[in-house]
């Protein structure tokens, strides 16, 4: 007995009337005829009296077609919440993100994916890269936003999917003299060699504070370290008040600080890179559709400013 059984049973039901009911279910009527023969040769019992006149149920048939509609009803909301779990309609999402994503794209990725998706409860959850690893292997989230991707010890338990990069930039005093001329000109981090440095604190960026010194080492140089601050929005002010200069993704150059520049380092520095990552299972949809919008959202920022991921 299939489920089409059932459905066209039901329908001969409500109708009481083969031709009406073939012309409902879009079959004909012979074929019908045949489907409801089988399905009582199959289940032993006579489900409908027929004359020439007319269709009605036997008993046996009203009390099995009760018995139908319950089996068709749970499987169509089985369906339903099947195609609604597919589709990202229900459930929850635990996000966790590094800070510097607030002061760019996260709010854009947030809400695109509320507006796809207005059933999917969000949990937002900040905290450095560190933590990160340890809240998806406790399943206290479900993907984590970090930046520069993970570490190779990393990569047997976790999963990656790139979202976008943008340029390193050098932030320094508006009347510094390695400012270029021209505008959108880059400047080599070597020539920062003799600067005094404002980093971000190791202990609030224990992933960004190594790969900036790493940068600087590759480049030639030790930097020269004169501050080390917990906000990166206070490292611009220092940079302001002409006690140093910092180095920072583009995505802070949209502060309005007076007495500051943003110069994009040039290559070979690489971008930053802001990644998704989950762990080695499989993924539930909600999951999916939302590295699916933060790739988007990505790609469209990076775009915009002229870095391709």
């Amino acid at each position: 007995m299939e489920l089409r059984h059932l459905r066209y049973f039901d329908a001969v039901a409500r109708c009481l009337n083969f031709r009406r009911a073939a012309d409902l279910l879009n079959v004909s009527q012979p074929s019908l005829s045949v489907q409801i023969r089988q399905l009582e040769e199959e289940i032993g019992v006579r489900l409908f009296e027929r004359d020439t006149h007319r269709v009605t149920l036997t008993p046996v048939g009203a009390q099995f077609l009760e018995d139908a509609r319950r089996i068709l009803r749970e499987t169509d909301e089985s369906i339903r919440a099947a195609q609604n779990r597919e589709r990202s309609e229900a459930g929850r999402l635990a996000i966790g993100f590094v800070p510097s994503l607030a002061y760019g794209s996260l709010s854009g990725i947030l809400s695109t994916y509320r507006r796809r998706f207005p059933d999917i409860r969000l949990h937002l959850a900040e905290m450095d890269s560190t933590q990160h690893m340890q809240a998806l292997q406790a399943k206290r989230i479900d993907v984590a936003l970090v930046s520069l991707g993970l570490a190779s010890k990393d990569r047997a338990n976790f999963r990656q999917a790139d979202i976008m990069t943008e340029r390193l930039m050098a932030v320094l005093p508006e009347d510094h003299p390695l400012i270029p001329k021209r505008q959108n000109q880059t400047l080599s981090l070597a020539a920062l060699a003799e600067e005094r440095f404002i980093l971000p604190a190791r202990f609030m960026t224990p992933v960004f504070n190594p790969w900036l010194i790493m940068l600087c080492q590759q480049a030639g140089f030790q930097p020269k370290i004169d501050q080390e601050i917990g906000q990166p929005i206070t490292a611009l002010n220092l940079v302001a008040a002409g006690m140093g200069i910092t180095l920072l993704p583009e995505q802070y150059s949209h502060f309005a600080i007076e007495g500051i520049r943003f110069i994009p380092l040039a290559k070979p520095v690489p971008g930053y890179r802001y990644c998704a990552v989950s762990l080695r299972q499989p993924p539930n949809p909600a999951l999916v559709k939302f590295i699916e919008v933060a790739k988007a959202i990505g790609k469209s920022h990076s775009e915009k400013r002229g870095n391709q991921n």
